[in-house]
């Protein structure tokens, strides 16, 4: 049986501690409340989107914790950090 690659489509309304599901992603799709169709076009090459994150994806809860209050992207070693983007290919 061959695999299949794995796309993750994640609603992010804030940021998420996921470093379990980037390392088994083949892509990872942060749709920001993007309606579910919109998502498909994009998987299918359909449309070709482009977009920064406004704010870093923690490796850890431990990160998290670790942060400054104030400071809303300053943890050590993110997954994905701020302004972090890619155009789809």
């Amino acid at each position: 049986m061959s695999s299949c690659p794995t796309i993750i489509d994640i609603y992010l309304d804030r940021p998420a501690v996921i470093p379990e599901l980037d390392a088994n992603a083949a892509a990872i799709i942060g749709n920001f409340s993007a309606y579910q169709r919109i998502v498909l076009e994009v998987i299918f090459g359909e449309f070709k989107p482009t977009g920064k994150l406004p704010f870093e994806l923690p490796r850890s809860m431990e990160a998290v914790r670790n942060q400054l209050e104030d400071v809303p992207y300053d943890s050590k070693d993110p997954v994905y950090k701020f302004n972090h983007g890619l155009t789809y290919e």
